[in-house]
């Protein structure tokens, strides 16, 4: 595996092999957010528009319910074992817990790039390539940095096709600006990206807003288990599958920790959601501990401030675990100051 060092030669180096190849492929980490998802979705539009085809390829139970008005004109294909593609190009993702199944792709591929922005864990994906900028705010800025002037010579309509998916990208990964990575260099993406014609105030309305009365049902019986440790400095949740199948939900219909961020004297949320009978899908947020180095403890990743990780094995004992680790990971950074 090579690391690339800046843009220029990432885009080098995708430009050589989806031009050389009979089949490409794009593809994100299991449960597609609105950065990987929709960093997708902008390279899947901008290749076409090089003459190049291309497919994203989704599990059989990806929930894309969210995304459909970003989706015209896609080409999707739900993943099978066997399939093979000459090129395949991993987005927002580098490791192979969070590729599930489709990890098989990477086998067989020819070749193979990873673009991410997240800490790289101790199990990388297997590539020819890899460009990883833990600096970048998401990975929509990366595509947007790669294609700038290719997307400045687009028509204004698919300017704006291509700058409403990388804003989509901008706000799930700052939380619609809230979050500690907004800064100077974002609010300039966000500046240039409304250039094209966006209306901010919609795509936030459609992305973030969208929710059924379901989902509410179920995010306020999530909220009304929130337990206390720490002296309030962390702040637990929980979901069952029986909450789940309650209020008619599959397991990620719903982001639970933004709606808790900010409260008063918590400074770290561990969000647990019960995916299967022995089997979690952990999600850490803290603007003061090193979270990725405890999801990281679980085979996970993503962020120092926001991360995640499955975790296999009995509730109560997870439970206690995780708690502890946070206990100790906050005195840590005390003792730090």
């Amino acid at each position: 595996m090579q690391k690339l060092k800046n843009i220029q030669e990432l885009k080098e180096i995708l430009n050589r092999f989806v031009s050389s190849s009979k089949s490409v492929a794009i593809m994100t980490h299991t449960e597609p957010d609105g950065d990987g998802f929709c960093a997708s979705l902008a390279l899947h539009r901008l290749l076409r528009h090089q003459g190049i085809d291309s497919e994203i390829i989704i599990d059989v139970d990806s929930q894309l319910e969210r995304f459909k008005f970003l989706m015209n004109g896609t080409k999707l294909s739900i993943f099978e074992s066997g399939n093979y593609y000459e090129t395949l190009i991993v987005l927002d993702c580098n490791s192979y817990t969070l590729l599930g199944d489709r990890s098989e792709l990477l086998m067989t591929a020819r070749k193979r790039l990873v673009i991410d922005h997240h800490i790289p864990s101790d199990k990388e994906l297997d590539s020819n390539y890899t460009f990883v900028d833990i600096s970048e705010v998401c990975t929509g800025s990366i595509i947007y940095k790669m294609f700038k002037s290719e997307i400045d010579n687009l028509p204004p309509t698919e300017q704006r096709v291509i700058a409403n998916n990388l804003y989509i990208t901008l706000i799930n990964d700052t939380n619609n600006f809230t979050n500690s990575n907004t800064d100077a260099k974002s609010l300039s993406l966000a500046a240039e990206l409304v250039a094209f014609g966006i209306v901010p105030s919609e795509l936030y309305k459609a992305f973030f807003l969208n929710n059924t009365t379901s989902q509410m049902k179920y995010l306020g019986e999530v909220l009304a288990g929130m337990e206390l440790y720490n002296d309030g400095q962390i702040l637990f949740l929980y979901s069952s599958l029986d909450m789940q199948k309650r209020n008619h939900l599959a397991t990620n219909a719903i982001s639970i920790p933004r709606f808790v961020q900010g409260i008063k004297g918590v400074e770290v949320i561990a969000f647990l959601r019960q995916d299967d009978k022995e089997s979690y899908n952990l999600s850490l947020r803290s603007d003061t501990v090193d979270v990725n180095a405890i999801a990281v403890s679980y085979g996970g990743g993503g962020h120092r401030k926001a991360s995640g990780a499955i975790l296999y094995g009995e509730l109560d004992e997870l439970k206690f675990d995780l708690i502890s680790k946070l206990k100790q990971a906050l005195t840590q950074s005390r003792n730090n100051v």
